[in-house]
């Protein structure tokens, strides 16, 4: 995904193909997250079960590596929901200045005459 060079040049447009790559973006960050969110749920499921086998066993077999599995998973959902967050903020911004723009254009046209 390539982000649009504006600059704050005004003569740089929204397009329709922007605003549906943008959104195309944020439903694969949805996914990604939703994804990411399921694995740290099992991750911890199964840490859990480890966790009450062991008390009830009264013995803790090494599971060092089971919470670093659980560390890596929170540090990819963080990471997907960091991205999530920031497609969702893109993908309203182009939207607000798609809407902009045309109500810019309305303004200028001067064959337009309100209905």
């Amino acid at each position: 995904m390539r982000w649009p060079d504006v600059d704050g040049n005004s003569k740089t447009l929204v397009t329709l193909g922007l605003v549906a790559e943008a959104a195309a973006d944020l439903d694969r960050a949805r996914c990604r997250c939703t994804q990411a969110r399921e694995i740290l749920t099992g991750v911890r499921e199964r840490l859990d079960r480890v966790l009450d086998d062991a008390f009830r066993e009264g013995s803790f077999r090494p599971i060092e590596d089971l919470f670093r599995e659980e560390e890596a998973a929170l540090a990819r959902y963080e990471e997907a929901a960091a991205r999530l967050a920031a497609a969702r903020e893109r993908c309203a911004g182009l939207r607000v200045a798609l809407a902009t723009e045309r109500e810019l254009m309305r303004q200028l046209d001067p064959g337009h005459r309100p209905h």
